[in-house]
C-alpha cells in the first residue's frame, strides 16, 4: 500500500470528492424539478426559453432560469440561443412513469438532519433506524427504485420463468407479498392475476398506508394490504406464491424469517426471493458500477435496518451472498434453492424456494 503522497492523484481525489458533493447537489436540483413538474413541463415544450417555461409552471422566472441552466450543465438538457430542450433519454427516465428505465421517483427529499443525526449515533449506539423510522419521504423513494421493472417484466418474465406458475395464478392462487413497501408488485399481480388473492404485507406504516391507496384506486377486489412481518405469516397456510423483493437483508432476523416462510407454503408452493447480486467482500464486489451508492445506501438505510435490534445481523445491502442465503434456507429445512438471473434486471439476483 502507498505511503507517499502522489500530487498528482491529489488533485485527481479533490475533482472526485468535489463530483460526489455535485451528485448530492444535483439529486436536491432533480428532486426539485419532479415535485414542482418543472421536467414535465420542459419535456412538453421544446425551445422553452426560461421566460416561457416560468409562464407555463407559474414560477418566478429567476428561480427557472438557474435551474434550466444547473439540467443543462448536467447534460439533462440541450441549450441553444437561450432555449432549452430536454434530451431523449432525460424525457424517458424523468417523464415517462412507465418506461421501464424510470427513475424520476427515486429522487426524493434529500436525507434530514434528522437521519444524519440519528445515523452517528447507531455509530456509537450500534442501533440503527428502522425503514419506518425514516418518514413517509423514504417509503415512496423506496418504492421508485423497483418500481418500472416490476411493471414491466415482473409479471411476463420473473413469475413466467416458475414452471407452472403462470397457469397456476391465472386459475386462482394465494400469492403473499411479504415486505410489499408501497404495493407495486402486489397491485401488478393482482390485475395480471384477477382470480387469485393477493396480500401484501409489510412492518412500516407509512407503506401500508401508499399501498392501501395504491389498492383503492386500482378498485382490485382480489387486493389487500395489511401491517406486519414475517412473523404474521403464522396466520396464513397454503401460500402458493410467496414473494419476498429486496427484503431479506435488511432483517434483524433473516434466520428467524427463512423459517416463518417455510412454515406457511402450500405442499407445492414456491418462495420466489429478489435480493441484490452480490458478489461477497468489497474486492469481489469492485464490478459494480455504482458500489459506493450501495455502501452508503447500506449505512443509511439497509444496514441500518438490519442493526435495527441489539443483536442484529446487520447483512446489509451487498450482505445476502448466494452462500448466506443457501445457509439460511438448509437451516430452515427448504430442499431445493434455484438461482436465476435475468438481463431486465441486473440489479438483483432471484431465489426459487421449495419444500421439496
Amino acid at each position: 500500500m502507498r505511503t507517499e503522497l502522489d500530487f498528482e492523484l491529489l488533485g485527481q481525489t479533490v475533482q472526485d470528492l468535489y463530483r460526489l458533493k455535485q451528485g448530492e447537489v444535483m439529486s436536491a436540483v432533480i428532486h426539485l424539478g419532479v415535485r414542482l413538474e418543472l421536467f414535465d413541463a420542459l419535456a412538453a415544450n421544446d425551445g422553452a426559453t426560461s421566460e416561457s417555461l416560468a409562464a407555463t409552471t407559474g414560477l418566478h422566472e429567476r428561480w427557472v432560469r438557474e435551474w434550466l441552466h444547473a439540467v443543462a450543465a448536467a447534460d439533462l438538457a440541450e441549450h441553444e440561443d437561450g432555449r432549452f430542450n430536454l434530451t431523449p433519454e432525460a424525457k424517458a427516465t424523468l417523464c415517462d412513469p412507465d418506461h421501464p428505465a424510470a427513475v424520476a421517483g427515486v429522487f426524493g427529499p434529500p436525507i434530514t438532519h434528522r437521519e444524519i443525526d440519528r445515523t452517528a449515533e447507531a455509530f456509537t449506539t450500534g442501533i440503527g433506524m428502522t425503514w419506518d423510522e425514516h418518514g413517509a419521504h423514504t417509503c415512496h423513494f423506496q418504492a421508485a427504485m423497483g418500481a418500472a421493472g416490476q411493471k414491466t417484466w415482473l409479471v411476463p418474465v420473473i413469475l413466467d420463468s416458475i414452471a407452472g406458475m403462470s397457469d397456476r395464478l391465472a386459475a386462482g392462487a394465494t400469492v403473499v407479498d411479504i415486505g410489499c413497501g408501497a404495493g407495486i408488485a402486489a397491485t401488478v399481480i393482482a390485475e395480471a392475476y384477477p382470480n387469485s388473492t393477493v396480500i401484501g404485507i409489510d412492518p412500516s406504516t407509512h407503506a401500508i398506508e401508499a399501498a392501501a391507496a395504491r389498492a383503492a384506486e386500482a378498485g382490485l377486489g382480489n387486493l389487500s394490504f395489511r401491517a406486519g412481518m414475517f412473523d404474521d405469516l403464522a396466520e396464513l397456510t397454503d401460500v402458493d406464491l410467496l414473494l419476498t423483493l429486496d427484503v431479506i437483508h435488511d432483517l434483524p432476523r433473516p434466520g428467524d424469517a427463512v423459517r416463518a416462510a417455510r412454515s406457511c407454503l402450500a405442499t407445492d408452493g414456491v418462495w420466489f426471493v429478489a435480493d441484490i447480486k452480490t458478489r461477497g467482500g468489497l474486492e469481489d464486489n469492485r464490478k459494480i458500477p455504482v458500489l459506493p451508492m450501495m455502501y452508503g445506501m447500506s449505512i443509511l438505510y439497509c444496514m441500518s435496518s438490519a442493526m435495527s435490534e441489539p443483536g442484529g445481523a446487520g447483512l446489509g445491502t451487498l450482505g445476502l451472498t448466494e452462500g448466506v442465503f443457501g445457509e439460511l434456507a438448509a437451516a430452515a429445512g427448504f430442499d431445493s434453492v434455484e438461482t436465476r438471473e435475468f438481463d431486465v434486471d441486473p440489479l438483483n439476483r432471484y431465489f426459487e424456494v421449495r419444500v421439496s
